[in-house]
Order: C-alpha cells, then structure tokens, then sequence
C-alpha cells in the first residue's frame, strides 16, 4: 500500500463538505471533490498503514471540539460524519450507491442526496415542504406551503456547517496524509466590563497549538465590524485585544463573534447575556465550552 492511498482516503473525507445543490435557476452544478476517485465496491478493506487509527474493517472517533461534538466512522463500504451542536445537527453519509447531506434544526429539516445522476434537495418545516430534482439537466419543483426563504437559509447554513466540519478535520484527526494546520479560538471576552466598557472591553485569543502561528490574513468579525490582525502568536500564547484597539464594541445583552483565517471561519462564540464584571471564557482553555467566571486577560482560564 503506498501514500497515494492515503491521499485518496484523505481527499475523500474533504470531499464531502462540498454539496451539489439543485440550483434555484438551471446553472451548472459541482459535485463533491473525492466521490470521483471513491469506488467503495472495490475497497476490500481500509490501507494498512492507517493501522494505528483504523482497524480493518472501520475507524471510529469522536472530537469534542469549539464547534461542536464531531464524530467520524469510515468503513470499506460506508463514510459518516456528524457534528452535533446545541440547536442543530449535521449528517453526511457515502456508500457505494448514494452520498447524502443532511441538516436538522428546531425550525426544519434539509436533506441533499446524490443518487448517480439524480440529485434532490427536500426541505420540511411545519410550514411546508418544497422538493427539488435535478436529473439528466431536467429541474423538477414542487412546493407546498410558504417555505423559499426558509429553504434558501438552511441551504447556505448546511455549507456553513459543513465548511466547520472541514476545519476540525485538518484540526482534529490523526490520519497520514493530512496536514495538521494551526490551532487559534477565541479564548475569552470580556463585554460589560466594571467601569467604562470602552476602557475594559476586550477579546482573548489563544494558541493552542505547537507552533507558532503568523496572523497575517486573520480576523474577527462582530456583526458589520472587522478587525485585522498582525504579526505572530507563539505556541500556547495569549493574546489580548483591547475595545481601544479594535473598535469592536461587544453588546452587552448579546452577540456573535467570529475568527477567520481569509475567508474560513476558524473559531466562534456567542452569548445571550453578560453580567458585569463577569467575562465568558473556555474552560479548558482553547477547546473548551464558555462559561462565566472573573476576567484573566492574557493568563489561563484555568485554576
């Protein structure tokens, strides 16, 4: 078995966090990369030098991670992946016959499945239900109920979902042939500082990786507001941005933040509510969840 078997299997798994919507309008559509060199009749067992992760017949693992509660399973026949997150699960599944996405949240449901060349999108809500299907460049519709808007946010979340996925695969596991790329979070936020916020407001990033990381092309990004970063953060360094220095003013009563590498979204956090003097910080540092505890800036969150 050589390492082109291993970069098979490694292009497969990222493969699948792209989907081939059927198209509102009739435009060419993209299949997912890696189904193309996938024929999963043929694999009679996972390569051997997947060994140390993998026994012959499957891999199993599940990451708890900033996004959320990842789990993998590859077998010779069959690949599933899932993310489950407080308010919204996300399946994606390969077998030799179909490959299907799959978004399930309190407001709906939205299923992608490829079977050869038929590719449908179904969405239900308790408002209704709408059906497409693409098959040999024929687009077949039918909608019951008013649900286009609905349908149109759950296609561009499921993708959002799915872009996460990705990037705790490159984060997360441990299989030949991946690269192991940086590890940067929001560590902790600070938004209703005692005093005046616009002196005490301030966000924490950490490097909790084993490489010193260069900033060049990062952001953050609060609602319309975005922030630049610079420079290099050293491996398991903290580094505390300052309201002053960013003009990122976080709302006391709630917000959303998020942390991207060019266009990828790396890290998010999101609150509710703030108490003051109060920050909310992962716990453990890094990965873990937000909880609300007495600021450290610049130092562990943990005891």
């Amino acid at each position: 078995m050589n390492l082109s078997d291993i970069a098979i299997i490694a292009s497969i798994i990222a493969g699948l966090t792209s989907v081939p919507f059927v198209a509102s309008t009739i435009t060419t559509d993209y299949s997912p990369i890696g189904t193309t060199v996938l024929n999963m009749s043929s694999v009679d067992s996972i390569p051997g030098e997947l060994s140390k992760s993998l026994t012959s017949d499957k891999f199993e693992q599940t990451y708890n991670t900033p996004f959320g509660k990842f789990t993998i399973i590859l077998q010779p026949h069959r690949i599933y992946q899932e993310l489950i997150r407080p308010d919204r699960r996300v399946i994606v599944e390969e077998t030799p016959d179909k490959t299907e996405w799959k978004l399930i949240t309190q407001e709906y449901t939205l299923l992608v499945s490829r079977t050869g060349e038929k590719l449908t999108d179904r969405f239900t809500s308790p408002d209704g239900v709408l059906e497409k299907t693409k098959e040999m460049g024929n687009v077949s519709e039918s909608v019951k109920g008013n649900v286009e808007d609905k349908y149109l946010e759950a296609k561009d979340l499921l993708q959002e979902e799915l872009e996460r996925m990705e990037k705790i695969k490159q984060d997360y596991m441990e299989i030949p042939g991946t690269e192991k790329i940086v590890k940067l979070s929001i560590n902790e936020i600070l938004p209703d500082p005692v005093g005046d916020d616009a002196d005490g407001e301030f966000i924490e990033l950490y490097n909790y990786g084993d490489s010193e990381i260069d900033l060049t092309d990062w952001r953050i990004r609060d609602g319309g507001s975005d922030y630049s970063l610079s420079g290099n953060i050293d491996a398991g360094e903290f580094l505390v941005l300052w309201r002053n220095e960013t003009g990122i003013s976080l709302n006391n009563n709630g917000d959303d933040l998020k942390l991207y590498e060019n266009d990828k979204i790396v890290d998010e956090v999101s609150y509710s509510s703030s108490t003051e003097g109060k920050s909310w910080a992962r716990i453990p540092d890094g990965s873990g969840d937000l909880e609300e505890r007495d600021p450290t800036p610049g130092e562990s969150n943990q005891d």
